[in-house]
């Protein structure tokens, strides 16, 4: 039986439907993320060549481990925010920040696209602006780490920079990605997803070692 729809739309990896302008819960499917996020490279995939791959769900899943294991996370809606913080990707794919600002059209499409994600899973608004402050914070910290492994120089060292001139407080995250292959982010990303929801995270609980 054909589905109806109108407008512009994605195709998933289940076989559904994304719409582009107005996003519903009913289209939002924990598997469409990950299928998504673990084969969207990081950077536009302009990382070193010595470094074959690093996801979107990688990025996400270190960054929820870091925030369980911190403190940071202590209640499942504040883990799955973190898991959950890039999911829009997972449809519109990894633009690169300095491109998304001067592309303010694609930044009103992804916002929308994330706030119909978070609702899908639970995530009220206000628990979500609440968070946003410090999720921003880790997530610009951890790019730190990822660098190191994967950007050369003079890029490098010009984008530490960079960073540390907009906030001279800003430290690495202290983590290291293992570059998983898209096959291995994505059961990552599930498993990471299964944990929360199965589990009650707590201070020092670590699901990515």
């Amino acid at each position: 039986m054909a589905v109806e729809f109108t407008g512009s739309w994605l195709a998933t990896a289940r076989g559904g439907m994304w719409s582009i302008e107005s996003p519903q819960e009913d289209q939002v499917h924990l598997e469409d993320i990950a299928a998504g996020l673990s084969r969207s490279c990081r950077y536009a995939g302009q990382i070193a060549e010595d470094v074959s791959f690093y996801s979107v769900a990688e990025h996400s899943v270190i960054m929820t481990s870091h925030a369980v294991r911190s403190g940071l996370a202590q209640t499942r809606s504040k883990a799955l925010c973190y898991l959950l913080h890039d999911g829009s990707e997972a449809y519109f794919g990894d633009m690169p920040t300095p491109l998304k600002a001067l592309v303010p059209q694609f930044r009103e499409f992804e916002e929308r696209a994330q706030a119909v994600i978070f609702s899908a899973f639970g995530l009220t608004s206000d628990l979500v602006a609440g968070m946003k402050p410090e999720l921003k914070r880790i997530d610009t910290r951890v790019r730190i780490d990822e660098r190191e492994v994967m950007i050369r120089e003079p890029a490098l060292s010009i984008g530490r920079e960079a960073l540390w001139h907009q906030d001279p407080t800003l430290e690495r995250l202290g983590v290291r990605p293992l570059l998983m292959d898209p096959t291995e982010a994505r059961y990552a990303y599930l498993e990471a997803f299964a944990w929360i929801m199965e589990s009650k995270p707590t201070p020092g609980a670590v699901f990515l070692s």
